[in-house]
């Protein structure tokens, strides 16, 4: 008779892949070339033939498609802004020119990096640990193997998130007539905030020749925070 404990290494190693291969993910929904395109933003206004356009990604939904996860439950706020240019003279629009307000109240902004980082610190990271305990008995003989290898993947896993919010981020560019410059802006959600009500975009460009100031304002609709 031959014994079947021969063959538990193979079924561990099973197992195991079938750990790895479903802990922790990163798979959006809408790919960065798709930002280029035309869409519906939640506010625009144009000066001197310069438009500026400024959309949410703050509902489930979108959030989802974007970035994979809620992100607005992880503490954070992405805008979408697009800037064209369709008049006659060189524009520069900065980053740093653009600003969040909530109730008047500056809002901290986030590099891409600290806005992935932020987004990754949970959802992502449990998604591992909730697939190693779901595959029980299994799981905690390979618990040693599962735990380190499931640590590099999800090391693999934050690294294209941040990859990912790096790549489609806004930056700063001189725009002569007829480019544009597209990217998400990223900002710091306070803590104990469950509606977002009186929330404001702003933003400048200035003139590469003329050193003139071109000023937007958009008073966005509120909306409640996803629970």
């Amino acid at each position: 008779m031959i014994s079947s404990y021969r063959f538990i290494p193979i079924r561990l190693l099973l197992v195991a892949g079938l750990i790895l291969s479903s802990c922790a993910s990163f798979e959006p929904g809408l790919r960065l070339q798709e930002l280029q395109r035309p869409r519906n933003p939640t506010a625009k206004a144009s000066r001197e033939g310069l438009e500026i356009s400024v959309e949410e990604f703050i509902s489930t939904a979108k959030s989802q498609m974007m970035f994979d996860t809620d992100i607005a439950s992880q503490g954070l706020l992405a805008f979408l802004v697009r800037v064209e240019n369709a008049g006659t003279e060189k524009y520069v629009a900065r980053r740093s020119d653009m600003r969040a307000l909530l109730n008047g109240q500056s809002l901290v902004p986030l590099s891409a990096r600290d806005a992935a980082n932020q987004a990754a610190t949970s959802e992502y990271v449990a998604k591992a640990l909730g697939w190693t305990i779901a595959a029980g008995p299994f799981a905690i003989l390979l618990w040693p193997v599962t735990i380190g290898a499931s640590a590099v993947h999800t090391h693999g896993v934050n690294k294209r998130i941040e990859q990912y919010f790096e790549a489609s981020s806004y930056q700063d560019a001189l725009l002569s007539p007829k480019q544009n410059a597209v990217g998400f802006i990223y900002f710091k959600l306070p803590d104990g905030v469950k509606s977002l009500d009186n929330l404001t975009v702003e933003a400048e460009a200035v003139g590469d020749g003329s050193g003139r100031k071109l000023s937007y304002k958009f008073d966005l609709p509120s909306m409640p925070l996803p629970k």
